[in-house]
C-alpha cells in the first residue's frame, strides 16, 4: 500500500543518515549485509552509496500517490492506498493538485525529524515545495519545466547550506525527463548546458522506489527498489498492488527498460491466469 510505502521510504532514509553519520565521523559506511541486521559495519569495506567516501549529495525518492479516482476500474469504491498505475486523470489539478496530495505524504514521511517547510519555490502553481532537515535539503515534484528552480538550489540561490560537504539533497517525486532539450527554450543555451549537468542521470543515486508499470503488450508489474538492497521487479495481476508475483528480475543497479519489459512479458500469461483466479481481470476498456 501506499502507507507500507512510505514507511519503507522512511526506514531507507534513516538508513541512508546513519551511514552518512558513521562515514562522517571517519569510519566505513555499514555493508549492505550490517544495514539489513542492524549489525556494526566492517572497517574493510563499504557498499553504502559513494563507497570509499564519496557520497552522493544527490539522492532520488520516489514515492507512490493514492489514487484519486472515485470508484475502483469501474468495479466498487475507491481504494486510495492502494499502489496503482499512475494515471493522469487521477489529478485534473495538474501540479497544485499533486503537490497537495504529497505534501500528506512529506509530513509522514518526516514525522519526528523536526523538519521546516520552507514553502514554495518561485511561482506556487508550479507545485515546486522545499523542506529541510538538520543535514538534508528536500526538494519536491520537480518537471522539465521547473529545473530551473532546482538548478538554483543547487547553486545556492535559496542558501548555501545545500553547498557544504556534508549536506544531501534529495529531489521527492521528479517529473523530468532527463532530456536537457527540454527544459526551458531553445536559445537559452546556458540554461540547457546547466540541465545537462544536474540531470546526468549518473549524478543521482536512487534512494527510493515503488513504481507500477505496465508495458505494451499489457503486461503489468512492480519496479521497486529500498536502499540500500537491490533493484527488483514483480509481475502484477492487474495495474495495481493487489496481487504480486514472485520477482523475476533482481540487479544491484537499475535494469534497462528492455529487460523489465521483456520478463514481466514472460511472466504475463502466469499473472492472467491468477487475475482470473482471484476476481482480478481488468475491464474491457482498460
Amino acid at each position: 500500500t501506499v502507507s507500507d510505502a512510505v514507511r519503507q521510504a522512511r526506514t531507507c532514509l534513516r538508513l541512508f543518515r546513519e551511514a552518512a553519520a558513521a562515514e562522517a565521523l571517519g569510519g566505513s559506511a555499514p555493508t549492505e549485509a550490517a544495514l539489513r541486521s542492524g549489525g556494526p559495519a566492517p572497517s574493510t569495506s563499504s557498499s553504502g552509496p559513494g563507497a570509499g567516501g564519496e557520497w552522493p549529495r544527490r539522492l532520488i525518492l520516489e514515492l507512490p500517490l493514492p489514487s484519486q479516482r472515485t470508484s475502483f476500474f469501474g468495479k466498487g469504491p475507491a481504494m486510495p492506498d492502494l499502489i496503482t498505475l499512475a494515471d493522469e486523470s487521477d489529478y485534473p489539478g495538474g501540479e497544485v493538485q499533486r503537490f497537495r496530495v504529497i505534501r500528506k505524504l512529506m509530513d509522514q514521511l518526516l514525522e519526528g525529524y523536526d523538519a521546516q517547510f520552507l514553502g514554495l519555490l518561485e511561482d506556487d502553481a508550479d507545485g515546486v515545495g522545499l523542506w529541510a532537515i538538520e543535514d538534508i535539503t528536500l526538494i519536491v515534484n520537480v518537471t522539465n519545466a521547473t529545473v530551473p528552480s532546482l538548478i538554483k538550489l543547487l547553486d545556492g540561490g535559496y542558501g548555501r547550506k545545500v553547498q557544504s560537504v556534508r549536506h544531501t539533497v534529495i529531489a521527492v517525486n521528479p517529473q523530468w525527463t532527463g532530456e536537457p532539450d527540454s527544459v526551458g527554450q531553445p536559445w537559452q543555451w546556458g540554461l540547457r548546458r546547466c540541465a545537462a549537468e544536474v540531470l546526468e542521470p549518473a549524478t543521482w543515486e536512487v534512494l527510493y522506489k515503488a513504481r507500477m508499470l505496465r508495458g505494451s503488450r499489457g503486461a503489468n508489474g512492480m519496479l521497486h527498489r529500498a536502499w540500500p538492497h537491490r533493484w527488483a521487479v514483480y509481475p502484477a495481476a492487474a495495474p495495481d498492488a493487489r496481487h504480486l508475483g514472485e520477482c523475476v528480475l533482481a540487479t544491484p543497479t537499475r535494469p534497462e527498460s528492455k529487460l523489465v519489459l521483456a520478463r514481466l512479458n514472460e511472466a504475463k500469461p502466469a499473472m492472467q491466469a491468477k487475475a482470473k483466479e482471484l476476481g482480478l481481470e481488468e475491464p474491457g476498456w482498460f
